[in-house]
């Protein structure tokens, strides 16, 4: 158990990284497919009953505002602890955070609807519930998580 203890403390920003990177990325992907099945409800799809590209570009941003807001709060606080001892602003932060996140947005949206796209062009078919807004967006979810650790640790929160 000691053992174990040492090694959470060494390895604490990581592990708290990865958890509260977790959670965000659950936090996004449920807004995500909340707001795609909320449009699909309300007609917004294709003439094969998909979501038009238009709703999914309002769910990508939706569901970065609300993770962005969610990682922001909980990176502060939990996962780079020294970010209470910076002289900055709480809200100079958040614009730095939010300006970081917009790059990983862009990646986000590029691999988003890249994946779809492909998907599409070689007529995937869905297995269980892995349509092709979920693939794409579990590949992004992997991909911007990494970027983002690494903006978040050496710009936004790095000791100044």
């Amino acid at each position: 158990m000691k053992a174990l203890k040492e090694l959470f403390n060494k390895h604490k920003e990581i592990i708290m990284y990865l958890i509260f990177g977790v959670s965000t990325t659950l936090v996004g992907l449920g807004s995500y497919f909340l707001i795609l099945h909320l449009g699909i409800a309300l007609g917004f799809t294709n003439a094969s009953g998909d979501p038009t590209n238009a709703l999914r570009l309002v769910a990508q941003i939706l569901h970065w505002v609300f993770a962005v807001l969610f990682a922001f709060f909980t990176n502060k606080k939990w996962v780079f602890e020294e970010a209470k001892e910076l002289t900055t602003s709480t809200a100079f932060q958040l614009a730095e955070f939010a300006g970081s996140r917009l790059l990983t947005l862009l990646l986000d949206t590029i691999v988003t609807f890249g994946t779809v796209w492909i998907l599409e062009a070689i007529k995937y078919t869905q297995l269980w519930f892995f349509t092709c807004d979920v693939i794409a967006k579990i590949a992004a979810a992997v991909l911007v998580t990494i970027a983002n650790y690494f903006l978040s640790k050496f710009w936004v929160f790095k000791k100044r």
